[in-house]
């Protein structure tokens, strides 16, 4: 039973990158396969039913994984072969549910190509710019920090002026940030196997990570690095560290407190519970996140921010379900739009009322449970 269940889930992975190619804009010159691009672009159901599907066997998958975890019938080893793969099979994969990582790689091209300061130059300005004509957000400068532009140096070179190339390039960029994370959180939480899992197979993060290429995995591995010099004592190198990571994309700053208080403890030479200072991690990282929408909306992959830190949390078991549900919400946030095949009308409100219903249901179920 336990093959084919595994079986099942790099056929889905695998089936995935296929039917990702299927959401290539148009207008760029990515490779389409035709039928099933057809069938992504002009049909409804199809995509819909295939995105559904394709959740729910992540997440039973998932949940049977961390199952085998906590009965000790799954080795470290084995878990650590499931990532590889895993990370392998998606960096593959077409950036089917968001167009930021052409967005990098735009800044990447104004900056390094073009010798631009991207915070002053828009990729718009550009005349004669290939990616214009499927770029999403154009008309806007540099979103993210000087530190994830300087590193955007590497892939944008290793790609050699081609589009798909560069694509893989930044995808792989990404990937190695995941697996630097996934190592420091196997580190940290004593090498609990259920830890490891609960954050490195999520379908959040792997959908919006490996798939999608968001650079948040970056940000979080610079933060726990930091953390991680701090342990050690050596001070200047981690507030290196720690400033590098909020210039990526700024929401770590929400650490400082935690980081300040850290110092200032160890300045009084008094001991540090680090299962305390990763749950206020998690608390000021959840903090950010639903604070996110005031500048525009609640991506998923920003709870990547606050998972880093409750993977390292002993418990409850209720806080880590619950976050767990939630990161079935917001996966389901795309739906909508697969459906309608527009971000207006409906959309915004259905994408409120799939995030919350799961948490609504969990949470009534674990009360009459509870009642029992």
């Amino acid at each position: 039973m336990a093959i084919i269940f595994h079986l099942l889930y790099f056929v889905v992975l695998w089936l995935l990158v296929f039917v990702s190619y299927g959401f290539v804009d148009a207008n760029s010159p990515f490779p389409r396969f035709g039928e099933i691009y057809r069938l992504v672009q002009f049909a409804r159901v199809y995509p819909t039913a295939w995105y559904v599907g394709t959740l729910i066997v992540l997440f039973v998958y998932h949940r049977y994984l961390l199952g085998l975890a906590s009965e000790k019938k799954v080795s470290a080893r084995f878990v650590w072969k499931i990532i590889f793969l895993t990370v392998l099979s998606l960096v593959c994969a077409f950036p089917a549910f968001s167009n930021d990582i052409f967005n990098y790689i735009a800044t990447a091209k104004v900056t390094f190509l073009y010798k631009e300061n991207p915070y002053v130059v828009m990729p718009i300005d550009i005349r004669n710019e290939q990616m214009l004509s499927f770029l999403h957000a154009s008309n806007k400068v540099a979103l993210y920090g000087p530190v994830w532009i300087a590193m955007t140096f590497i892939p944008y070179r290793l790609g050699f002026g081609n589009l798909l190339i560069t694509l893989y390039a930044f995808k792989s960029l990404v990937a190695g940030f995941y697996l630097f994370l996934l190592w420091f959180l196997w580190k940290h939480s004593q090498q609990k196997l259920t830890n490891l899992i609960w954050f490195a197979l999520n379908p959040l993060v792997i959908l919006q990570t490996l798939v999608d290429g968001h650079n948040d995995v970056v940000m979080m591995f610079l933060a726990l690095f930091a953390f991680d010099l701090l342990k050690r004592r050596r001070v200047l190198a981690s507030a290196f560290i720690f400033v590098c990571s909020i210039l990526i994309k700024g929401a770590t700053v929400a650490l400082l407190p935690v980081f300040v208080w850290i110092v200032w403890q160890q300045a009084r030479k008094n001991d540090i519970y680090w299962n305390a200072v990763w749950r206020w991690s998690a608390v000021s990282m959840f903090v950010i996140f639903l604070l996110s929408p005031l500048r525009e909306e609640l991506y998923p992959w920003y709870f990547i921010w606050p998972m880093t830190f409750l993977a390292l949390v002993p418990g409850p078991i209720v806080v880590l379900d619950g976050a767990y549900v939630l990161s079935l919400g917001l996966s389901l946030r795309i739906v909508p739009f697969l459906w309608t095949r527009e971000w207006g009308g409906i959309t915004p409100v259905v994408k409120k009322i799939v995030t919350v219903v799961p948490l609504f249901l969990s949470g009534s179920i674990y009360a009459i449970l509870k009642k029992l």
